[in-house]
């Protein structure tokens, strides 16, 4: 999980620009991520708590732990140091309507997270998609990037956020659910053919090389680790999921045609995932454009970012 000062370190010294003072909240899989802004746009603090598991009651369970989070930064900064607040939740998010409609990791399905949000924190809040506030972060905020691009964040699930011709497409909050896209790619465990999310989310491919060796891997940083020890399983299985990211990868540029992708989340630390990705898709194009395949300049603090970017958004 990123822990406060992971996160101190990437968003100090930059700015959200002019606006409200405000408390913004990035809702993981299994992290949660607090951080208070300045009028300026500057960051004061940061927390970070993980996130409740899920069950019948996730989404009440997530509403009280950011009512902890304001409660604590009032304490220490007082009440008028947050006149709005802004939450990014996974899953399938309406911006519009503020309702998260359905989260496959955390259960909650129709949940209207901005009118509960509002009601207990007593001041507007604006709901996003993580990913996508994550990929307005890194596309504003991070290195130039073209007006095409795609951002993928491989965590508990797998999701994008899409730019095109500089605008970032949400379709009611359905675009950008790359995790549920189908490829087919060969593995030791014979042919498999299924959603990306369940052979390369970071979740995935820890699981896949725990069952396959019978050695408990925590996370997909530790598969990495024992790739690099020599060991022939973990080479295996992070090479199948490489393989499936390279596929998913050439579905995308051949209907959108994005200029780069961008990689984030934990796992695009690792050299091997950014490279074996970019051997994956070129051998798969042939006429088609190769785009620039990048890992994330925010990290793991691109969605608490983007979550701050709402209040300077939508006003």
């Amino acid at each position: 999980m990123t822990t406060r000062a992971e996160i101190l370190h990437v968003a100090r010294g930059r700015s959200l620009g002019a606006g409200p003072s405000a408390l913004a909240v990035d809702v993981g899989g299994t992290g949660m991520k607090a951080a208070l802004f300045d009028t300026a746009g500057s960051l004061v603090d940061a927390r970070t708590e993980p996130t409740p598991s899920c069950t019948q009651d996730a989404a009440n369970e997530v509403i009280e732990a950011i009512g902890r989070f304001q409660e604590e930064f009032a304490g220490l900064y007082g009440h008028d140091s947050m006149a709005e607040a802004a939450v990014v939740v996974p899953g399938i998010v309406d911006d519009e309507t503020g309702t998260g409609l359905f989260s496959a990791n955390l259960g909650w399905r129709d949940v209207p997270f901005r009118e509960l949000l509002s009601r207990r924190l007593g001041m507007r809040v604006a709901l996003s998609h993580d990913v996508r506030a994550a990929g307005r972060a890194e596309f504003e905020l991070g290195r130039d990037t073209p007006a095409n691009a795609v951002m993928i964040t491989i965590g508990t699930g797998l999701a994008g956020a899409i730019r095109i011709e500089g605008d970032l497409l949400s379709a009611g909050g359905y675009a950008g659910e790359i995790g549920f896209t189908e490829v087919a790619v060969d593995t030791g465990d014979g042919r498999f053919r299924g959603p990306i999310e369940h052979i390369a989310s970071a979740a995935a491919i820890a699981r896949r090389y725990s069952q396959r060796s019978g050695r408990e891997a925590a996370g997909s940083l530790d598969v990495v680790d024992a790739l690099r020890r020599g060991d022939a399983i973990a080479a295996e299985v992070f090479g199948e999921a490489v393989d499936a990211l390279g596929a998913v990868c050439a579905q995308l540029v051949a209907i959108i045609a994005p200029d780069v992708i961008v990689f984030g989340g934990g796992l695009s630390s690792a050299d091997e995932l950014l490279n074996g990705i970019e051997d994956a898709l070129r051998r798969r194009l042939n006429f088609h454009k190769m785009p620039i395949i990048r890992r994330a300049v925010l990290g793991p603090v691109a969605g608490l970012i983007g979550a701050g970017l709402l209040t300077r958004r939508q006003r």
